[in-house]
Parts: structure tokens; sequence; C-alpha cells
């Protein structure tokens, strides 16, 4: 298996594997409470409303759609996609452990997991050059598109993450 080959199978299972355990963590659930009923615990002004969370629908879609893109022969070798995909598998995995530390109230270090996701949604948006670089319609609706948007929600939640743990401390 090349590198190439060996990053676009990783994309992929990175992807199963968060979207696995964030079903996991809401339907078994993770420690016996949902993310959402650890959330409504902190009585802070800066939640998103219950509803909002749905935007992980979104997310998800459009992180399909980045997978299947980035596993296309024709894209093996696109030099956006090799330099972000080991960052997302990176932010896949900090997601995850966000999702365990979340439910299993360590919360001290849920901030430090948000911001491993940031700055890598933060990389992968500036390597790709969004809103500069000439993409196809296909590599904008499957990479730039999806990936803005998670960027845009992640740095929501990261400033949520923040005051729930000033509230907790």
């Amino acid at each position: 298996m090349n590198k190439d080959t060996l990053r676009q199978v990783l994309v992929i299972l990175a992807l199963i594997a968060v979207i696995g355990i964030n079903i996991l963590a809401n339907t078994l659930p993770l420690n016996g409470l949902n993310t959402g009923e650890i959330s409504d615990r902190f009585d802070i002004y800066f939640v998103p409303a219950g509803y909002v969370f749905s935007i992980w629908s979104l997310i998800y879609l459009g992180l399909i759609a980045y997978a299947i893109f980035q596993v296309l022969p024709s894209q093996k070798e696109n030099p956006r996609l090799r330099s972000i995909g080991y960052l997302f598998v990176f932010s896949s995995l900090a997601n995850i452990v966000w999702l365990f530390l979340w439910h299993y109230e360590v919360f001290l270090f849920t901030l430090p997991a948000m911001l491993a996701i940031l700055l890598s949604l933060i990389a992968i948006y500036l390597r790709l050059d969004v809103g500069r670089a000439q993409v196809s319609r296909a590599e904008q609706w499957c990479v730039h598109i999806p990936f803005s948007i998670y960027l845009g929600w992640i740095t929501v939640a990261t400033i949520a993450n923040a005051t729930q743990l000033l509230f907790y401390s």
C-alpha cells in the first residue's frame, strides 16, 4: 500500500470512527448521559439551543462527501488533499477524545481536546486556501464547504466549552 492509499484509507476509517463514537455517545449513551444532558446541567448563557446541534448532521454529510471525494482515483495525488488528510485524522481522534472526556465528566481536559480540533481545522482551512485557491466545483462542494461549516461550528463550540469550563471551575 503506498502513502496516498494509506492516507485515503485512514481518512475513511477516522470518519467512520468519529461518527460511530458520536452515535454511541448519544444512543448508549456513554456513562449513562447523552451529550445534551450533560450540557444542560450548566446554567450558563453561552450555550447554543438544542436544535442548533442538528448542525452535526450537515457536518457529517459534508465530511462523508469529503471522504468519498478524496478516495476517488482521480484525487489520489491531489496536493491539497494530501496536505490535509492526516490533519483530518488527527481532528477526528481529538473529537473522539473530547466525547469520552465530556461523557465521563473530565471537564478540565475537554478544552485542550476542543482546541486540538479547532487548531487542526484552522490548519486544514489554511492549507486548502479556501476562498482563494481555484478548485473544481466538486472540490469546492465536497471539501471547502464542509470544512468551512465544520470550522465555523467548532469555533462556536470552543467558546461554549470554555464558558462551560469557567462555570464548572
